[in-house]
């Protein structure tokens, strides 16, 4: 017995050191762990502090506005719930003196030293723009169907890339982050989900700058931006795989840059294409930058339509549309998204791909700092296209067909990329138009089977994500709620001062 209490004791003894070694790594963790929640909580202070300009390759958007599981699986910053939260109370905490195109330089970075590059499954992403987000004003909801629609038709249609929506909520608006029933629908459908700091002063002249955020999303390839007013009416990633060269199952035809002419601009920005870069988005900041500052010594409209964004026509050299063409800064939001975006990719990064009806263009750098034409292609896209869901304009009916019916001059919206979407432009939004399952109907006429489209699309997406909607009955229940306009339907030159940065009493109109 004796012995026993002996061997006992003498076991205690033997396990005090290790016991003395666990309390020590014990007390060693906790000390790193709150060594580690200081730092983070300095490292946020820092941004925090008025005037200090935020660091784009520390400052990290806000977990809580991804949907993705994977980023706070894999990303060491987003998992300290210190720096989440304060990340979100910061929502950047940039001075709205700063322009548009300082917001997105400095605040808006979806690469980092810190990023893990395997939270991006897929080179290529698609992105939306949508703001005027108010809680009594439902006139945003259209636009958000939108592209709830537009995610879930590209999802069937079988794509591989990424979804990113930026989101800015209205001025006076009472909220801090997007209603729940939205983002949950978002987050259902894998988007990741920007909420920009909300705008001072609230149009369509400033939201549409956003959409040039996605020059500076550098974790992909490619970036595809649709309008929140447009659908995809065909399979999109087409277009990425013609643009990238190491997509080798078909030809790069297009170049890594993609635009798109209408009737009467050489660009419309309710699609696009860009490759994003570091370089690429310092380009687009200093052209945005150098204009504006030019802006203000100019008198009202503040542009100059001779010199545009920063590059002076020849006669040789000029801008085409559909049915139109020209040597002046003078079509439809020239003094905008349109032409800012036209000059971006022609005259900045000089290698573009610009579809003008059935043609390509491909441009190229050439002598004296101007882009210069390597090739101009008809029926180049059509070959590479999928099935067309509906069909809009009577482009299923022979053309002498469409043209009795009055349908001819919108014949070049039979091919791609003007028959891969429909865009619901000014009065012809679904959401704002009454609406009778009995007498609904596919006709290619017009856009009138794309708008019925929209609206089994929507049901069909309601069902599937419990969005709730009665479209049954529509004009009951959600018509007059939604049909208002939203921030405009274009960039108007009253606008111009508070983008431009001009401090005006009254700008004449």
């Amino acid at each position: 017995m004796q012995n026993n209490v002996i061997s006992s004791i003498s076991k205690i003894k033997r396990t005090r050191p290790n016991i003395r070694m666990l309390l020590a790594i014990a007390s060693g963790a906790l000390m790193l762990m709150w060594y580690n929640n200081i730092q983070a909580m300095h490292s946020i202070q820092e941004h925090l502090i008025e005037g200090n300009k935020p660091d784009r390759n520390r400052l990290r958007i806000d977990n809580t506005s991804f949907s993705s599981k994977k980023r706070k699986e894999h990303d060491p910053i987003i998992n300290n719930s210190i720096y989440n939260g304060l990340v979100k109370v910061a929502d950047f905490q940039l001075a709205r003196e700063k322009s548009y195109y300082e917001e997105g330089r400095d605040a808006i970075s979806h690469s980092s030293p810190n990023t893990n590059k395997t939270e991006f499954v897929s080179p290529y992403a698609y992105a939306w723009v949508i703001g005027g987000i108010h809680e009594d004003r439902l006139a945003y909801k259209g636009f958000m169907w939108t592209i709830f629609i537009s995610a879930h038709l590209l999802k069937k249609l079988g794509t591989t890339a990424d979804f990113w929506v930026y989101v800015r909520l209205s001025p006076d608006s009472i909220l801090d982050d997007l209603p729940p029933e939205d983002r949950k629908v978002l987050e259902a459908l894998g988007f990741n989900i920007v909420l920009l700091e909300k705008p001072k002063k609230e149009s369509f002249a400033q939201l549409v700058y956003d959409k040039f955020l996605t020059i500076n999303m550098t974790d992909y390839k490619r970036v595809m931006f649709l309008d929140a007013d447009m659908i995809p009416l065909t399979g999109l990633d087409f277009y990425f795989h013609l643009s990238d060269p190491e997509y080798t199952e078909v030809p790069t035809l297009l170049k890594p840059n993609f635009i798109i002419a209408s009737r009467e601009e050489p660009c419309n920005t309710g699609m696009f294409m860009v490759e994003p870069s570091k370089e690429a988005f310092e380009i687009y900041s200093e052209i945005v930058w150098k204009q504006h500052e030019e802006a203000k010594s100019l008198p009202y409209p503040y542009f100059n339509s001779e010199n545009g964004w920063g590059h002076t026509f020849l006669e040789t050299d000029f801008w085409e549309g559909i049915i139109k063409k020209g040597t002046r800064w003078k079509f439809h939001a020239a003094h905008s998204d349109q032409g800012l975006m036209y000059y971006y990719a022609k005259y900045a990064r000089m290698e573009v791909s610009i579809a003008i009806g059935d043609r390509v263009q491909n441009w190229k750098a050439g002598h004296g700092n101007l882009p210069e034409l390597e090739s101009d292609t008809h029926g180049v896209l059509a070959t590479y296209q999928g099935e067309v869901l509906r069909y809009q304009y009577l482009c299923d009916k022979p053309a002498d067909e469409a043209r009795r019916l009055d349908q001819g001059n919108l014949l070049w919206t039979c091919t791609p990329p003007y028959n891969s979407v429909a865009h619901f432009m000014g009065n012809s939004k679904p959401w704002r138009r009454k609406f009778d399952l009995r007498r609904a109907t596919d006709s290619s006429f017009r856009q009138f089977g794309a708008r019925y489209f929209w609206f089994k699309a929507l049901a069909e997406a309601s069902d599937k994500y419990e969005i709730g909607l009665d479209i049954k009955h529509w004009n009951k229940v959600h018509l007059e709620s939604v049909r208002g306009s939203l921030l405009g339907e274009k960039a108007e030159y009253q606008d111009q001062a508070d983008v431009v940065g001009i401090k005006v009493k009254e700008t004449t109109k």
